[in-house]
This record gives C-alpha cells, structure tokens and sequence, in this order.
C-alpha cells in the first residue's frame, strides 16, 4: 500500500515559487502527495482557520510567520510559531513547518521564505532546503501511523474513538468530539506504545 500525504499551504500572500514547487515539483517515489492550499484572511481569526476542512484533514502543514501579525487580526496577535503550538492542541498528528522572513530555525521546522538575492531561482531553493524537513515531517507521521496499527488491534479502546484517532492520523477525518481528557491519554498510550516499538 503506497502511503498517502496531505500537504496544506496557508497563507494571505502565497508565495509562487513555494506553491509551484508543492503542487508541481516536489514528489517522494514511494508515496502519493495531494497538495491544497488557503489563502487566508486576517480578519476571519486563527479559529476559522483551525475548523477549516483542509486543516483538519491536513498531514503537512506550511503556514506563514507572520500570518497572524497583520494589525486587521481580530484575536490578537502572534507569531506562525506561536499558532504552530496551537495547532497542536487541536490535531497533535499533524505536522507544521513555518515559513518565515526571518532566518530559519532547523531546531523548530522553520524555513526562510525564498529571496532573489540568494543567486537561485525559487524552484532551486525550495528544492534544496524543503526535502529535508518534508521528509522528517513524513517520517514522524509513519511513525504515527505504525503506532496506530498497534492501536486498532487493540481491543481496550472503543471502536469510535479509534476509528476518528486513525482518520486523523491519516488525514481523512477529525476528531472534534474527543475531550482534552481523551486525546491526552489517547497520545499517552501512543508514547507507551512507541517505547514499546523503539525499545
């Protein structure tokens, strides 16, 4: 079975060289990419954004620094690293990588956003600094979703709350109606299980 990714693009001024190279360039042989984007407003506030259907059923996130900077944003502001945390809280499957106009922080999956004066075209510079963090992203989700496998032969879990767990690990469903109390244990028992699996 050929592993599936979903890759969301947010931002209010996408930048063409990124979205050409997401949508156009950037393949992975043994894996299918299906590429998506939001060009998102300001005013609509960082919960439109999180309740936005390409979100919820997003595996790879790339959002804007400064997307929640602009001065019309009615919930306050904050950094694209700030809101990553965010993200967190409501789809801890899902993996985010920030472009930002600052330097790149490898630390916290950062990426600087393309700048002519780098002496490369948009495509090249996207191809030499994105792979790598695409790639780690992907990793940690197959590593989610192998823990996930353990999950479903497990028969102490009830089969709806699996079943939403899995859709979202696979990018093809949520879990909304999970209470903090849940998804908290449900990622203890994915640490347990982990451990299980690397140790």
């Amino acid at each position: 079975m050929i592993d599936k990714f979903n890759i969301l693009y947010v931002d209010d001024l996408p930048e063409a060289g990124l979205e050409r190279y997401l949508d156009e360039v950037y393949t992975v042989s043994e894996c299918e990419t299906e590429y998506s984007e939001i060009i998102f407003s300001p005013e609509n506030g960082y919960e439109s954004l999180i309740q936005d259907p390409l979100v919820k059923t997003a595996n790879i996130i790339f959002i804007d620094s400064k997307l929640f900077e602009n001065r019309t944003v009615v919930s306050g502001k904050f950094s694209g690293e700030e809101f990553k945390i965010i993200l967190k809280k409501y789809y801890p499957f899902i993996e985010v990588i920030v472009i930002t106009q600052n330097e790149a922080d490898p630390d916290v999956d950062t990426i600087s956003k393309y700048d002519s004066k780098c002496g490369k075209t948009a495509l090249e510079y996207y191809a030499e600094y994105l792979p790598p963090l695409i790639q780690k992203a992907m990793e940690n989700i197959l590593v989610y979703r192998r823990i996930a496998e353990k999950l479903e032969d497990n028969d102490n879990w009830e089969a709806i709350i699996k079943e939403k767990i899995l859709n979202s690990i696979n990018g093809v469903g949520t879990y909304d109606e999970l209470s903090k109390a849940d998804i908290d244990t449900l990622i203890s028992s994915f640490l347990e299980i982990q451990e299980s699996i690397n140790g």
